[in-house]
């Protein structure tokens, strides 16, 4: 918005009633009225700079009327009309911090002088200082100004209520449930001997029907206008009543700080994971997470990330499994007509914690996703990814490299079956290879799921 008060009469005089008109104080300081304390010849420049820096603002030409008066700043600050000129020249020419200084001379000077205030409360707004603009535009306010005036003030008054809210705490909340069929809900083999050895049953394919219902909530906190705080918790629960020994709980937990500037965003998250199978607690994983997203043209988007975590298996008998473990990947997506595509290398690098090492690994993969989004608030979504994790020792004698791939063909439908709910299908497919066939499987599921979200 302009400013609202720009040029200024002579000769007026305030009254009770036309406190409005007190505006006649720059002209007051510019026709002679104010005291000088410079000589004749001194006067008639100023005077004559001051027309030209009016001009340039009445012209539009605020960077003008800027560059003019800031070389006088040091020696005619102090003055009613250069403060008054200056000022707001400096904040319809984007120095709204020098356009702070100017007008808070001014009006500790003249308190009454309400077109000077009026600047200031815009000065204020402009850099982000809404409780300071909304006590100046108040005062204003107060003094029972032209419509067109009182009119602006409240537009002013309104985005300042549209920011304050901009920085509340929002929470919301969702509950899931779902279910479906797992041709290998316990990821296993389906060979049952192995270096001459029958296994154990638990360790083979065993397919189950399962059902799964899920807590979670968000709760965000901006902080400024290029940063917020974000908190995450979800608990969930799945039950394979055909191999109850493979039923998974999870809490999980974290907090995050993102801010952005410019096309750039970045955040730095930590999370921490406890899980348990069929009912007693199995493992925590503890990690930190930093994130970078630039946006390099109106459609294409990069991103990377690092984070270090630490995996801890609760039964001492599992605590070779114990690693410290570093992921990391960049990734490189497109927004296209209705859809959206993402390309993604990653990596790994587990050091096992117990001497033998027998967990350290290396792993590299590339995963590709496309979303194409419909009418009527539906998507379809594929996921497809390749994995290669090698590890640094031997087992059983035979050197480890697996191989894993993933697909997941699905579609959620919004407002589904009733407002509120997303529905979703999906089916997915995974198989693995390995130098040691123990490790290997391949595994079907196909499952639908109801979300609710609860503001």
């Amino acid at each position: 918005m302009k400013h609202i008060i720009r040029t200024l009469g002579s000769g007026q005089r305030r009254s009770r009633e036309t406190r409005w008109l007190e505006v006649l104080i720059l002209s007051f300081a510019i026709s002679g009225g104010a005291v000088h304390t410079v000589v004749a010849s001194q006067a008639v420049d100023r005077e004559a700079i001051y027309e030209q820096a009016k001009k340039a603002l009445r012209d539009g030409r605020s960077e003008t009327a800027y560059q003019l008066l800031v070389q006088y700043e040091i020696n005619w600050s102090g003055e009613d009309a250069f403060d008054y000129l200056f000022g707001v020249a400096a904040l319809d020419s984007g120095h709204a911090g020098d356009a702070i200084f100017s007008l808070q001379r001014l009006v500790a000077r003249q308190p009454d002088f309400s077109g000077a205030r009026l600047e200031l409360a815009r000065a204020y707004y402009d850099v982000g200082d809404n409780e300071l603009a909304r006590i100046e535009f108040a005062r204003v306010q107060s003094e029972n100004p032209p419509p067109n005036v009182a009119q602006t003030i409240s537009d002013y008054m309104a985005a300042i209520e549209v920011k304050s809210r901009e920085y509340q705490a929002s929470a919301q909340y969702y509950i899931e449930v779902g279910g479906g069929y797992d041709s290998n809900a316990p990821a296993s083999t389906d060979e049952n001997i192995f270096l001459n050895f029958v296994l154990n049953p638990t360790n083979l394919e065993q397919s189950s029907a399962f059902a799964k219902v899920t807590l979670g909530g968000f709760w965000n906190n901006p902080i400024s206008p290029s940063s917020q705080v974000l908190f995450n918790a979800r608990v969930d629960h799945r039950a394979n009543p055909s191999v109850h020994f493979v039923d998974a709980s999870n809490i999980d937990l974290g907090a995050a700080w993102s801010w952005k500037s410019g096309e750039s965003a970045a955040s730095i998250a930590a999370n921490t994971l406890f899980s348990a199978l069929d009912g007693e607690y199995n493992k925590r994983d503890i990690g930190v997470m930093g994130t970078y997203v630039r946006e390099i043209s109106d459609s294409w988007t990069v991103a990377g990330f690092v984070r270090g975590g630490a995996i801890r298996f609760e039964e001492a008998a599992l605590a070779i499994r114990d690693v410290d473990q570093v992921l990391y990947g960049l990734s490189l997506s497109q927004d296209y007509k209705s859809a959206q595509m993402s390309i993604s290398l990653t990596g790994n690098t587990d050091d096992a914690v117990d001497a033998g090492e027998q967990f350290s690994a290396d792993g590299y993969g590339v995963r590709f996703t496309n979303n194409w989004y419909r009418k009527g608030g539906s998507v379809i979504f594929l996921d497809a990814s390749a994995t290669k994790t090698e590890y640094d020792t031997q087992f059983f004698g035979l050197d480890r490299e697996d191989d894993l791939y993933a697909v997941t063909l699905g579609s959620a439908w919004s407002q589904f079956p009733s407002k509120g709910w997303v529905t979703t299908l999906n089916l997915n497919y995974s198989v693995k290879d390995s130098t040691v066939s123990l490790y290997e499987f391949d595994r079907l599921e196909v499952g639908v799921t109801l979300r609710k979200v609860l503001d």
